[in-house]
């Protein structure tokens, strides 16, 4: 394995214990005595530069497109820690995405350590396939519309399907088909699931990331 004086992280997660205890599992991941380097950005800039990108994600956040991924440095790794590893297929996701290491925020440090491992082999083996911003362009992310955004608007707002049908002029069979819809999207399983990604997602977030 290549020695690498300077290993650059992006993390989402601020916790410092969580930031100290990963850079530590990378350098013994890639049985170097590399310096690790957080970056401060989460941007197209940043994500150029980084080796690993590390993320603490809700399950229907990988379902939504990062146009600042398509600038994501080559060889460069993500890492997901999330509660379920197990019902996430890779292929079923954006193509950003479709080359993620998911970690069970649960699994023993030699598991994540060997993930890393592989990952980061992976990532550098010449013959490999990886991400590249062309394949934004054949991208299947699921989609919502812009009456979709709207009923989420209303939804997240504490209207009821009846109220959302009355003031969009619509019927009420339509706005159940809406929402059904875009719980299905986002593999979102019942209320308590649709309320919790309400509440995560901001609809700016979703505007920029979803809509056709």
């Amino acid at each position: 394995m290549d020695f690498v004086k300077v290993i650059t992280l992006i993390c989402r997660d601020e916790n410092y214990y969580f930031r100290s205890g990963i850079s530590e599992i990378i350098k013994e991941s890639l049985l170097s005595s590399c310096k690790v380097e957080f970056l401060t950005e989460y941007d197209s800039e940043s994500l150029s530069k980084a080796d690993f990108i590390i993320m603490n994600a809700l399950q229907w956040r990988l379902f939504m497109c990062q146009p600042a991924y398509r600038y994501r440095k080559p060889g460069g790794v993500l890492l997901v820690f999330m509660e379920h590893t197990d019902v996430i297929d890779p292929a079923s996701l954006p193509v950003c995405y479709q080359s993620l290491t998911a970690i069970g925020r649960y699994e023993a440090v030699r598991q994540v350590r060997d993930k890393i491992t592989r990952a980061w082999l992976a990532a550098h083996d010449p013959e490999a396939k990886t991400f590249a911003q062309s394949d934004c362009i054949k991208c299947n992310v699921n989609r919502i519309s812009l009456v979709q955004l709207q009923v989420m608007s209303f939804l997240k707002r504490g209207k009821t399907v009846r109220q959302i049908a009355t003031i969009l002029g619509l019927s009420v069979k339509t706005i159940y088909a809406h929402k059904y819809n875009v719980m299905r999207k986002f593999d979102l399983k019942g209320e308590q699931e649709l309320h919790l990604f309400l509440n995560d997602l901001s609809l700016s977030q979703l505007y920029k990331g979803v809509i056709n």
